[in-house]
Order: structure tokens, then C-alpha cells, then sequence
């Protein structure tokens, strides 16, 4: 049965799972047993062939264009109070136009670069390190390599916060996928410090981020499922921001899909969180740390 033949007669399928435009590994392991994919309407299809009786074959052609490249992580800095950082960091690449995952991270962390470029260096809290980061389907690579390669600058970074994914609440309408009015329910994994627990929190309420829950950075796992994961393990203070709507892997991911409305006040939650650690130390934030 060819592609064109499943597709016969079939209208478009524009809910994530009814495409063949899924895209979710996120390992880069090369792995030798082939697989296909079969959406539901796909798969009633084929029983429904299969239902006639008649003797039937099928080929599965796997066309694989693998070769190694190189990507590069974006860093900017701006100078600030002191000797010790606050990093704010996205990742700047994704599997198809990905408008949510990750533009809209891009889009925050620049806000961010411009708001405090046009702030003097002495009302900054601490120097800032902004940081957009490769190989994200790729287990994360441009945030280990970052890791590995500024390992003396961590025990000096008060913060590390992570912007990705303003998304907006979509819901299933016959075939296709409407945007609502909503944002996705927002998670900010935020490590467990009172005080730095106290400002996510603040301001949250301050900007009326509804559908926002505070997490654990363990909640799901060893580590925040962000894409700035390995600075938990590291030790490195977090507040991680991000939303995980249904067609985040799929070519669905529009930007039709980005919740334009969250832009400006999670920025603003954003600058007031980082604005609450001035004055405070990377070892202080560490020591009040609960276990």
C-alpha cells in the first residue's frame, strides 16, 4: 500500500498523531530496527484492506540521510554588580518551523536581553550571561557542552533560568487542532530555596500568571524536563519555565500556536524574579538550599 493509496480520499489530518510529522526522540541514538508509524485513521485504514480477504503486500522504504554536522551554542553577556551570574537560556533549535518549541523561548530570553541592556550595569543584580543553546533533540548536547566547558563558572552562578515554550490551550474540532484563548498550563520547576520559592511565587500573583504550578525540579525525574536539565544535577539554582501542549513534536507546532499574550508578563515575572536575587550570593542560595 503506497502513501498515495492510504491517502486516497482521506481529508487532512491536522491533529497532532494523525500526521506522519512526529517527531520526539531525544537521544540521537541511531537505532538498527526500522519502525512505522501508523496514526489512527492510518491504521483503520489498513485493517480495512486487510478486512477484504484478499491477498495483499506491502513494502516499507526507510530513506535516511545521516551525516554529522556542527552547530553552536549563542552567547551574550552584559556586565552587572559583582563577580557572580545569573544565566537566562533557551534552546534555539527544534524538529520542524516549531513556532512554540522553541521561537517563543528565543523570543522571551531576547526580551530578556533587551530589558536589561537598557538597564545601567550598576541596577543589574549580577552580571548576566544570556544563553541559546544547539543540540537540544541530541540529549540536550549545546547545554552539556556549555556544562562541561564553564565548570569553574558554576559555583559562582546565583540563578539559571530557562525560558521555553509560550504556549496556548488547543483543543481537537472534527480534523483539525483550534487555538483557544488560554494559555497551556505552565510549569516552573524551581529548585527548593524558601526565599527563591517565595519570589517565583510573588510574582506569579503579581502578573496574574494563571495556570502556572511551582514544581520540583525532581518532580518527574532525576531532572526538570527542560532542555537546561544538567545545570540541576550540577547544583546551579533553576527557575525553568515551560508548557508541554499535545502537539509540541508535531508539524502542528504553528504560530498560530504561541500564546502571544504570555509574553510580556511571564517577561515581567521573569525580571522580577531575577531582580529578587540581588544582594544575595551563589553560596547563599546553595547553603538554603532543602535537602
Amino acid at each position: 500500500m503506497d502513501r498515495d493509496d492510504r491517502r486516497a480520499g482521506a481529508p487532512p489530518a491536522r491533529l497532532p498523531w494523525e500526521t506522519r510529522d512526529y517527531y520526539v526522540p531525544y537521544d540521537a541514538i541511531a537505532r538498527p530496527i526500522p519502525g512505522l508509524w501508523l496514526s489512527r485513521g492510518d491504521g483503520h485504514r489498513l485493517l480495512a484492506r486487510l478486512a477484504g480477504g484478499a491477498a495483499l503486500r506491502a513494502r516499507l522504504t526507510v530513506d535516511v540521510d545521516r551525516h554529522p554536522v556542527t552547530s553552536h551554542n549563542v552567547i551574550g553577556v552584559l556586565p552587572g554588580r559583582g563577580d557572580e551570574w545569573v544565566i537566562v537560556a533557551s534552546h534555539h533549535d527544534a524538529p520542524w518551523a516549531s513556532a512554540v518549541e522553541d521561537a517563543s523561548g528565543i523570543a522571551m530570553v531576547l526580551a530578556q536581553a533587551a530589558y536589561w541592556a537598557a538597564r545601567p550595569a550598576a541596577e543589574r543584580p549580577h552580571n548576566l550571561l544570556f544563553l541559546l543553546t544547539a543540540g537540544h533533540m541530541a540529549e540536550a548536547a549545546g547545554t552539556r557542552a556549555f556544562i562541561d566547558r564553564h565548570a569553574a563558572l558554576l559555583p559562582r552562578v546565583v540563578l539559571q533560568v530557562h525560558l521555553e515554550h509560550a504556549a496556548r490551550r488547543c483543543v481537537p474540532e472534527h480534523d483539525a487542532l483550534v487555538p483557544t484563548d488560554e494559555p497551556e498550563v505552565r510549569w516552573w520547576f524551581t529548585s527548593r530555596v524558601p526565599a527563591l520559592e517565595a519570589a517565583v511565587g510573588a510574582a506569579l500573583a503579581a502578573h496574574d500568571l494563571r495556570r502556572s504550578l511551582i514544581l520540583r525540579p525532581d518532580v518527574f525525574g532525576p531532572m526538570p524536563t527542560t532542555d537546561g536539565a544538567y545545570f540541576h544535577p550540577a547544583g546551579v539554582p533553576l527557575v525553568h519555565f515551560l508548557t508541554a501542549p499535545m502537539y509540541l513534536f508535531d508539524s502542528c507546532d504553528t504560530l498560530d500556536k504561541i500564546h502571544v499574550a504570555s509574553l510580556e508578563p511571564v517577561g515581567r515575572a521573569v525580571t522580577d524574579i531575577i531582580d529578587a536575587t540581588a544582594g544575595v550570593s551563589a553560596a547563599a542560595m546553595r547553603a538554603s538550599a532543602t535537602p
